[in-house]
């Protein structure tokens, strides 16, 4: 801390206690170690500088890529419907008309059985006939 004398307004006086023995052995380490740091966090931040613009790089590579597996699956969706042509139609005509045969089938069955029921049994219970 200083102050101006007050004799002379050019002058200035020293307040503060000067730096004891101790003090001028540790700031010159303390300032070395400090200069040190500094040199080590500039390294650092040129470091992280060169691993975001890596990271820029294969962020931009993956949009391309990406795009290109779109334009990919698209060429491969025009290739199997070419190869394909009708056969997804003529698959469902074929399944329609084998759940349609399969009900049919289903139908005559049943009405079979009620018909050989009601052969057997003309007139409903053949025990009530039998009381009569």
């Amino acid at each position: 801390m200083s102050r101006r004398s007050r004799g002379n307004g050019h002058h200035w006086e020293w307040l503060d206690a000067t730096t004891c023995a101790r003090g001028k052995e540790l700031i010159p380490g303390l300032l070395r170690r400090m200069r040190a740091m500094e040199e080590d966090l500039k390294l650092i931040e040129e470091q992280k500088k060169e691993v975001e613009d890596k990271l820029k790089m294969v962020e931009r590579e993956k949009k391309e890529l990406e795009y290109k597996v779109g334009e990919l699956g698209k060429q491969k969706r025009v290739l199997e419907e070419n190869r394909m042509g009708q056969r997804p139609r003529e698959n469902r005509i074929w399944g329609v008309s084998f759940l349609s045969m399969g009900l049919g089938f289903l139908v005559i069955m049943m009405m079979l059985c009620i018909l050989s029921n009601w052969l057997t049994f003309p007139g409903g219970n053949s025990k009530k006939r039998m009381i009569n």
